[in-house]
């Protein structure tokens, strides 16, 4: 690794936004002559792929099918996945996996085989995983080897401001370094925006501080439609802990037998879905919030104390840790825990190689939409999504010698997909209650009582006005990047006319 020197312009062939999962999947794909510049709002560490517990969906094993992955993730999908695209994404897991494990990612092996689990809403055992730790031990062992590639060049703390355009093509972006406040204009024959997802948007969240959204808002403000942003899930079981840090309970430790009780100790998943805990996440989320609700209580809670202590230690190690941290051994205790806001199901339009409507811009991971995770993402299917689109989009940059031969004609724009449009000052007064000063809080705030697991229509139109009003008021780029994602988010929301997937508007129960 080199550091890219201070200047107010640089050039590179390959510039990544963002270093988790889909963006060091590009940057290890891409041919080695490739000059390619690496730019992390904080450390290289900080991303969602390094907190990522359970696995990877890929089928594996010979009683199991692509066929029946697909099947699972349409299911999941509540009939709003792309299904062509889903299939190619699924097609290649196995081939994701052996990727992998050929750049030394080692995953949790039983008899030389590689061990799968099983997840929420899947029908068979097909999670490939590290303990329960995979994101970390794939993140680590790959950001070792992007440091190692003297063709790469990293700039930690630095954000981006916007991608530039000449002639409708995407010929790179401009960042600023957070430390020095110097901003560069950095040309690219190929952008990739690989910047994670927008949980910061809410109060409670899985996803680290840099996951605030900013990647949606870039590119939507080039022109790239968007799909779907009001699809955001919701992770069910987030530990409940007073003055806690947001920290996750796997989807894995149900899919071993974990139990779901309320504050009466009573099982209730039952009660709600034929699969019980085996459900997929929004609906696991919404009867957790139903259950909290009737009873006052801050949470409900995981019972694993029916496995064996050994069991939990060796497939929960970091889980078992970090509980035990806390004062909870969980081999013996019930684990207090509640929905946060987890995954943005929606995102930037793309195909699978990630390609957008915008040439030489390419949009990867949590930021995009490739109709893979439809109205509500299946368990695992994210990391997966991440390796075989990075892969196919570092093919795309390799074979293109032009900046237009290679990019595809987009189908013609539907009702459904969004496109940015900048708020307009109205004549007519504001009530003082939209005019709270804004501040990364409020947002959150009010995020999360009006646009969390449930909705109502009233309260979206109060959340979308007050959205506006700060957009209008909003002096630096980085608070209108955030208010772009939210409006986008909530406009979508307000679009829906049926409950569907993670989407749920009490007016239409």
């Amino acid at each position: 690794m080199t550091t890219l020197p201070p200047c107010s312009t640089a050039e590179t062939d390959v510039l990544i936004v963002g270093a988790g999962l889909a963006g060091l999947t590009v940057a290890l794909s891409l041919p080695e002559h490739f000059h390619i510049t690496v730019v992390v709002r904080q450390d290289l560490s900080i991303c969602a792929s390094t907190l990522a517990q359970g696995g990877i969906a890929a089928v594996i094993d010979e009683a199991d099918s692509v066929a029946e992955h697909i099947a699972d993730t349409l299911i999941a999908g509540a009939g709003s996945c792309d299904e062509t695209q889903t299939a190619t994404i699924l097609s290649e897991g196995a081939n994701a996996i052996e990727w992998l494990c050929a750049h030394g990612v080692e995953f949790t092996r039983e008899n030389e085989q590689l061990h799968l689990t099983r997840e929420g809403g899947h029908g068979k055992r097909r999670i490939v995983h590290a303990a329960d730790h995979t994101g970390r031990s794939i993140t680590e062992t790959l950001q070792q080897q992007l440091l190692a590639r003297p063709n790469i060049q990293v700039l930690t703390h630095t954000f981006i401001n916007e991608v530039i355009l000449e002639n409708t093509v995407c010929t790179g972006a401009s960042v600023t370094i957070a430390d020095s406040g110097e901003t560069i204009l950095i040309r690219a024959k190929h952008t990739v925006l690989a910047s994670g997802g927008l949980g910061q948007l809410f109060s409670l969240t899985t996803n680290p501080l840099t996951a605030t959204g900013h990647g949606v808002a870039v590119a939507a403000l080039a022109g790239c439609r968007t799909r779907q942003l009001a699809f955001v899930q919701f992770h069910p079981t987030a530990l409940a802990l007073p003055a806690n840090p947001c920290f996750l309970i796997s989807e894995a430790v149900r899919g071993e037998g974990g139990i779901l009780r309320n504050s009466q100790g009573q099982r209730f998943m039952p009660q709600y879905d034929e699969r019980a805990e085996l459900a997929p996440r929004d609906i696991v989320a919404r009867a957790i919030a139903a259950e909290i609700a009737k009873s006052g209580h801050h949470c409900v809670y995981l019972d694993i104390t029916h496995l064996s202590a050994d069991f939990i230690r060796a497939h929960f190690p970091q889980i078992y840790r970090h509980c035990l941290e806390q004062g909870l051994d969980i081999t013996c205790e019930f684990i207090p825990v509640a929905p946060a806001a987890h995954y943005a199901c929606g995102g930037i339009i793309t195909d699978t190689a990630g390609r957008t409507d915008v040439p030489q811009l390419y949009v990867i991971g949590e930021t995009a939409s490739t109709g893979l995770h439809g109205a509500n993402r299946l368990a695992s299917n994210s990391l997966l999504e991440c390796v075989v689109v990075g892969r196919a989009a570092a093919a795309s940059m390799a074979a293109s010698d032009s900046h237009t031969l290679t990019w595809p004609q987009h189908l013609k724009k539907e009702s459904t997909e969004l496109l940015w449009q900048q708020p307009v000052q109205t004549p007519v007064s504001v009530p003082d209650m939209y005019m709270q000063p804004f501040s990364l809080n409020a947002l959150q705030k009010l995020m999360s009582r009006y646009y969390g697991i449930c909705r109502r229509t009233e309260d979206m139109h109060t959340l979308h006005m007050q959205l506006q009003q700060w957009y209008l008021h909003a002096v630096s780029q980085t608070d209108k990047l955030t208010l772009v994602t939210a409006l986008l988010m909530v406009q979508d929301g307000l679009n829906q006319t049926e409950n569907r997937g993670a989407h749920f508007n009490v007016d239409f129960a």
